[in-house]
């Protein structure tokens, strides 16, 4: 079992973090956002562990996941791909996304004090 090979990119004001998992059982560390965001599983399949118990998924699917529920993935076949997708926030979570005129080292300041990764 291993973590994701990740992949990260900053557009307009969207962030979109890619998650490849080679191996069936590979892991991903669970966290929660201050915000609903949505999870796109592209290929392959996950198994979702959350704070309201477990759902598999197979690609192609969008999951959305409340803002405040800690979730896990795993991945149930080879080669499963998904891409975390939200704007990037500058408060609560509420109607607070930040300027696209941010830098990216702004951006990602924003990020680790939003995102409530655990």
């Amino acid at each position: 079992m291993s973590n994701p090979i990740t992949d990260l990119k900053l557009v307009d004001n969207v962030f979109v973090k890619m998650h490849q998992f080679i191996n069936i059982g590979d892991t991903h560390q669970g966290h929660a956002h201050a915000f609903d965001h949505i999870t796109l599983l592209s290929s392959g399949a996950v198994k979702m562990v959350h704070d309201n118990g477990e759902d598999e998924y197979k690609a192609p699917h969008l999951i959305v996941t409340p803002k405040g529920v800690k979730h896990q993935f795993t991945a149930l076949e080879p080669n499963t791909v998904f891409c975390c997708i939200h704007a990037i926030r500058d408060g609560d979570g509420l109607n607070d996304v930040a300027s696209p005129d941010i830098t990216p080292e702004q951006a990602f300041e924003l990020l680790t004090t939003y995102s409530l990764t655990t």
